[in-house]
């Protein structure tokens, strides 16, 4: 094994939150199911559709917890990554581990498989409370894994530029707020950008059909900022599009080059530290 995956493990799992966070977690992730539960099942009765409560309940519960899952994950992701080779030169022990016979790559993979370990460990944990939704219907073990893999991959990326920006500043509190910084772009600026741009195609239809002239589908790149909004790529996750480059496709392969980008730029700036030393 790396020995910095070993180190960072034994450092990580000594400490107080190594226990605390995964019961907050889950305590988080469980209070979400009860009043998912509690208001779908008061909105079935009020409505007499007791015959579709099972399905449409679980389906709500479904996607209540994954999306409140991956907001969760977005919250702790830099916690874990903005920090990780800051720290190393707040205590004055990264030109150590740039002078011995690990590699830079080695160091970054050792603090990225470190940070990803704890957040798969979050996702595993929350597997059981997902998977209560099987005992309702209305969702599939494909819909669950869909969900997962989709979540893991913007961890992945999330956590790669987390350490991006460990490797550009030189105090922890910087990189960690830079790193919420992006991931408030990602997901609200983002969001932002595409509300915009659906605004001005809904006007430009509006004067069209005043004018007389048939209105046309809104084009497919509006959607393109999107793709970096890590809530959009979990919401097509679950689509099943019979597009040629499906839109669930096109989240992964940009959150994968986002995340591709943020290693070699951290691999960089690593090699660059170790020059100056």
């Amino acid at each position: 094994m790396n020995p910095m995956i070993r180190k960072e493990l034994r450092q990580r799992m000594r400490e107080r939150r190594s226990w605390v966070l995964p019961s907050l977690y889950l305590l988080a992730l469980g209070g979400v199911v009860a009043l998912t539960y509690f208001f779908s099942t008061q909105e079935m009765f009020g409505q007499f559709q007791q015959e579709k409560q099972g399905a449409e309940i679980g389906v709500a519960v479904f996607f209540t917890v994954a999306y409140a899952q991956l907001s969760l994950l977005l919250l702790l992701a830099p916690v874990f990554s903005a920090g990780s080779l800051t720290i190393e030169k707040e205590q004055r022990t990264l030109a150590g581990l740039l002078t011995s016979l690990l590699s830079p790559f080695e160091i970054w993979w050792g603090k990225f498989v470190s940070a990803m370990l704890f957040l798969i460990l979050l996702l595993v944990s929350a597997l059981p409370v997902l998977s209560l939704v099987f005992s309702l219907g209305g969702v599939g073990p494909e819909e669950l894994f869909r969900a997962t893999a989709m979540t893991l991959l913007v961890m992945a990326s999330i956590s790669a530029i987390g350490l991006y920006f460990s490797s550009t500043f030189r105090r922890s509190v910087h990189s960690t707020a830079v790193s919420y910084a992006a991931v408030i772009a990602l997901t609200v600026l983002t969001f932002v950008i595409f509300t915009l741009m659906a605004s001005h195609w809904e006007s430009v239809q509006q004067a069209a059909t005043a004018a007389g002239k048939t209105a046309s589908e809104m084009p497919r790149y509006y959607i393109i900022p999107l793709w970096l909004n890590p809530f959009y790529a979990l919401t097509s996750a679950f689509t099943h599009g019979k597009q040629k480059f499906p839109e669930w496709l096109a989240s992964g392969l940009v959150f994968l080059g986002l995340g591709i980008i943020a290693t070699l730029l951290a691999l960089r700036n690593i090699r660059r530290s170790g020059e100056r030393g």
